[in-house]
């Protein structure tokens, strides 16, 4: 089974709507709230190449930027 983890930060309404998303297409996934976590925003810029959130990952690879609608 993979692994799909959504990089967040607090109070973004593009990170929730694509929690929303994955929740309605029944994705399990793993938030990691990049407000709450430095490593984990330093992260998202050195190894993803991210200046937004969110973040999607599955299986280690970046999946998407941003929402479905590429705002973020």
């Amino acid at each position: 089974m993979s692994e799909t983890i959504i990089y967040t930060k607090t109070g973004c309404p593009y990170c929730a709507r694509t929690m929303q998303e994955y929740k309605a297409r029944g994705i399990q996934f793993k938030e990691v709230n990049t407000s709450l976590d430095p490593a984990a925003r330093q992260l998202c810029r050195e190894k993803y190449g991210a200046s937004k959130v969110p973040v999607v990952v599955q299986d280690g690879k970046v999946v998407q930027i941003g929402d479905s609608s590429g705002m973020g």
